[in-house]
């Protein structure tokens, strides 16, 4: 293979024999190489195909992240299940960047406190487990002990790298609202560690995924309980026209009567 551009002593692009833009990653693989030399093929550890339309993002990204950041963003990546590792994807392309920053704040003893830990935690704890052994990682490669904090930030992007979209912030999003919402009108405190709790924010997370994908919910069967579970609690009314007011506002969404019953059937457990 012929070198096409060098990034540094670490790294360099080629074309590969069936035509494919690829950057090579190695331990001296670009020293004292020139465009057009021929590549020490020993050299190469990792090869990562680009897409097309994201190859500039890529090489930019490249200039500027160092192999220790490539190396392990590349490990990181590996734990997504059935990832290979191709760089193909802008959510991987934002999950380095990220990593990027993060080490570089942490250098500088700067650190973003993550408030949606908590919730990460309890909506997203596979994904939150494989944050946690990112930092593992990062810290094995890059010598820097990220903050817990960061593992929330890192499962974010393997949510959304999945869900090829922001599916996940908004999520989160809409979670916290109700949350807020549920403290302003019946003043309670959620306690993460209960059972309901967990099952009431699972539910929260799939109706908002529902809500993105504008997906609707239907159960003509629950509509004879509606009456009921609006007069179960003084403050069900109170909150019900809240959330309408708030998923008008924030997601142009209204909820039909089916997600409400199943929001009151959840929330009547932990009231």
């Amino acid at each position: 293979m012929i070198a096409t551009k060098i990034f540094n002593n670490n790294a360099l692009s080629t074309v590969t024999d069936d035509g494919k833009d690829a950057i090579l990653l190695g331990l001296g693989i670009g020293f004292n190489k020139r465009p057009g030399d021929e590549i020490n093929e020993d050299k190469i550890e990792k090869i990562y195909y680009v897409q097309d339309n994201m190859q500039t993002k890529f090489l930019e990204l490249l200039k500027n992240v160092s192999s220790e950041v490539m190396d392990a963003s590349q490990k990181i990546i590996s734990l997504i299940p059935g990832n290979e590792g191709k760089f193909n994807n802008k959510g991987i392309l934002s999950l380095i960047e990220h990593i990027s920053f993060a080490i570089e704040r942490a250098e500088k003893n700067v650190f973003l406190p993550n408030l949606m830990l908590s919730d990460i935690k309890i909506m997203y704890s596979n994904e939150f487990e494989l944050g946690t052994k990112a930092l593992d990682i990062i810290d094995e490669i890059c010598h820097i002990r990220l903050p817990k904090d960061e593992a929330g930030y890192i499962a974010l992007h393997f949510v959304n790298m999945q869900a090829n979209n922001n599916l996940a912030y908004d999520t989160l999003k809409f979670v916290k609202g109700n949350i807020d919402l549920i403290k302003e009108c019946y003043g309670l405190e959620l306690d993460e560690s209960n059972l309901n709790t967990i099952r009431f924010m699972t539910h929260l997370k799939f109706l908002a995924q529902r809500i993105f994908k504008n997906e609707t919910y239907q159960d003509d069967k629950m509509i004879e309980m509606y009456d009921y579970l609006i007069n179960n609690h003084p403050k069900n009314v109170e909150y019900l026209e809240k959330l309408n007011e708030y998923t008008k506002k924030e997601f142009k969404y209204k909820l039909d009567k089916p997600e409400k019953i199943y929001l009151l059937l959840h929330l009547t457990k932990i009231l």
